[in-house]
């Protein structure tokens, strides 16, 4: 979708600046339309959304000072004009002017920050609009500030898990690559027109091949990757990759612990902001990233519409951890669903820490071990004619 810059007059007769993302034009005029905006100017951005959007640590402080400012008593527009000074020069800028300017046209903040979803997605833009009804505005962004720096920490935990085993194979593969294309070759002359047992003649082959079709074999890999990327985009390759992993016990423990940990999370905290249920559990299955748990979800709120209790609903499904049913069950039991949430939420954070450090405990040894037995094997096949070689010069 593109992102389209538009001005138009607010409902006060002011002038204002907002975006609206759309395939076309045309739909974002019609969109606009049914809005009720009066537009009179639209552009596309030359810049691609995701560069304009406020992600990850810059949402996390924008959401903390507005709702300190807030907190201290200044009115929003109030306080977003002091933000907007200290972002000047920064790239989203000018979506807290724009911010701005729709709030002084008449605007609610929920309504002016839902013309930016690349930055602010639907679960935020609920979470301030409940704070705006209840009057609990700065204390829903406290929260909100809160549960964003949680997501971005275990993120980061993840991702930091993983640095380490990638560098180590990108390493073996680069080790592996100079052997069998320089170190092999130059030895090929020293055995010429011997007799080689079989680990020499594979590794001699092998690294034949691949100084014949080099440019196949690098090719391959960048095609390699788009071509899981795309299966992966798609709703059955990921599926079919996603039962896949449920499949295996230890990668099901750590997947459904990490998707259920984002989604108690979420949903704890947009019903402290004061969002209803069956409106929490929708939103909360958009940020789980797993669409067959996703689903598991849905079939939830379908229950509890039909006037089930969540954990009954939850329960019949066989990817719902125990615990997790059980604490949710004596959360509804004792009228504290939302603080059992946050323990649920707290337990799995630190289950799903452990677990990843024994992971990669286990993780980095085996792939050393790895290494050592692809480059002994090669290393192997070399020697072994020179030990013949050695015995015929010496007889």
């Amino acid at each position: 979708m593109t992102l389209f810059y538009y001005k138009a007059i607010g409902e006060t007769g002011g002038a204002i600046s907002a975006s609206i993302e759309a395939n076309t034009e045309k739909e974002a005029r019609k969109a606009l339309r049914e809005r009720g905006v009066m537009l009179t100017e639209i552009s596309a951005s030359k810049t691609r959304n995701s560069r304009l959007a406020m992600k990850g640590e810059s949402l996390v402080a924008f959401t903390s000072q507005l709702a300190q400012l807030l907190d201290a008593g200044l009115p929003i527009y109030e306080s977003l004009n002091a933000i907007e000074e200290q972002y000047r020069g920064e790239r989203y800028h000018r979506i807290i002017v724009s911010l701005c300017e729709q709030i002084r046209a008449g605007a609610s903040l929920s309504e002016a920050m839902r013309s930016f979803p690349e930055s602010f997605n639907d679960l935020y833009c609920s979470m301030v609009a409940a704070g705006e009804a209840v009057g609990g505005l700065d204390t829903v962004l406290s929260k909100l500030a809160t549960y964003l720096t949680k997501q971005l920490q275990l993120k980061s935990r993840i991702s930091t898990a993983l640095i380490y085993p990638t560098v180590l194979g990108l390493f073996a593969l680069l080790v592996l690559a100079s052997l069998l294309g320089f170190v092999i070759p130059s030895m090929e002359q020293v055995f010429e027109g011997r007799e080689l047992n079989g680990l020499t003649t594979f590794v001699f082959s092998l690294s034949a091949f691949l100084r014949a079709y080099w440019l196949y074999t690098v090719a391959i890999i960048p095609m390699g990757l788009w071509g899981f990327w795309t299966l992966w985009k798609s709703d059955w390759g990921r599926s079919r990759w996603e039962r896949l992993l449920l499949k295996m016990p230890l990668i099901r423990t750590l997947v459904t612990e990490a998707v259920f940990l984002r989604f108690s999370r979420t949903l704890c905290t947009l019903l402290e902001g004061g969002v209803s249920l069956v409106e929490a559990l929708k939103m909360s299955q958009k940020v789980m990233g797993h669409k067959i748990l996703e689903k598991v979800i849905e079939d939830g709120a379908e229950g509890v519409v039909r006037g089930k209790n969540l954990s009954s609903s939850l329960l019949a499904s066989p990817y719902v951890p125990k615990l997790m049913s059980r604490m949710l069950a004596i959360g509804e039991d004792s009228g504290n669903l939302v603080p059992m949430l946050a323990k649920v939420a707290d337990i799995y954070e630190m289950d799903l820490e452990k677990k990843l450090d024994q992971a990669m405990a286990l993780l980095q040894p085996a792939i050393l071990m790895f290494m050592g037995l692809v480059i002994g094997g090669i290393l192997l096949a070399v020697l072994l004619p020179m030990t013949d070689v050695s015995s015929f010069s010496a007889y």
